[in-house]
């Protein structure tokens, strides 16, 4: 009996063990003991107090400001990245389109996060445009799915804090407005984006004539892959990534 009560234990252990590497490979974010969430992929805890804010600097009165911050920063860029092939296979990710300039080590990815903030960022754009009776930059279809990606990302999420509502006469308050809830430190996701930074600026944005390989130029100065850029595109010794305007 002894033998058989530790074989169940141990069969238990096993089946909770392969639940928990199931989790971490299939992307499922693992709770801890507090009940904190972390990331799989950047390992970002989310145990960050933050207030749900009704209007921000970006939703300000100062239109010219405000238009500054929509279009200058927004940091979805810094979201394409490259992952060595071994730890995009570790974590249980697709195969992805080869980095450039080290397509038998790495490969090219894109951080959810930061394409919402693009999306989000097109959403503006194409409001402004259309407020300011400008021809629209930004095709009808990918305004769509930028629309329908939020939809999708606020489903996936299905946060479920529930946002008090100001008694009547409190006019100057909105639902929600300065409560506090979890968040995750984005700048740590923006620390782990740069670490695995793929070197792209999306230049001469909406011209399709441009190879996209001048987009992933614009490494560190200091980066390996600089010769391999000087070389590719026929640049003198002296050229640096990063004189070039972004």
């Amino acid at each position: 009996l002894r033998y058989l009560v530790i074989g169940i234990s141990l069969l238990g252990l096993s089946i909770v063990l392969n639940v928990v590497l199931a989790l971490k490979v299939f992307g499922v974010e693992v709770q801890d003991s507090t009940g904190t969430t972390t990331s799989i992929y950047a390992k970002l805890p989310q145990n960050i107090d933050d207030s749900i804010i009704w209007n921000t600097e970006f939703s300000g009165e100062n239109t010219t400001e405000v238009d500054r911050l929509w279009y200058d920063t927004i940091p979805w860029e810094s979201g394409i990245i490259a992952l060595r092939n071994s730890e995009a296979e570790s974590m249980g990710l697709p195969l992805s389109q080869p980095f450039p300039w080290d397509g038998k080590e790495k490969s090219t990815y894109i951080i959810n996060g930061h394409h919402i903030l693009h999306c989000v960022r097109n959403i503006y754009i194409s409001i402004q445009e259309y407020r300011n009776h400008q021809e629209q930059s930004i095709f009808y279809p990918h305004i769509l799915h930028c629309l329908d990606s939020i939809r999708l990302e606020t489903l996936c999420a299905a946060d479920d804090t529930p946002r008090y509502v100001p008694f009547n006469g409190e006019n100057e308050k909105k639902p929600g407005d300065g409560q506090i809830r979890k968040c995750r430190d984005w700048s740590k996701l923006e620390k782990w984006a740069q670490d695995h930074d793929a070197c792209y600026r999306y230049i001469e944005p909406g011209n399709d004539e441009i190879s996209n390989l001048e987009r992933f130029k614009f490494c560190a100065n200091d980066s390996p892959y600089v010769p391999i850029i000087r070389g590719y595109f026929g640049y003198e010794d002296t050229w640096l990534p990063r004189k070039e305007t972004i």
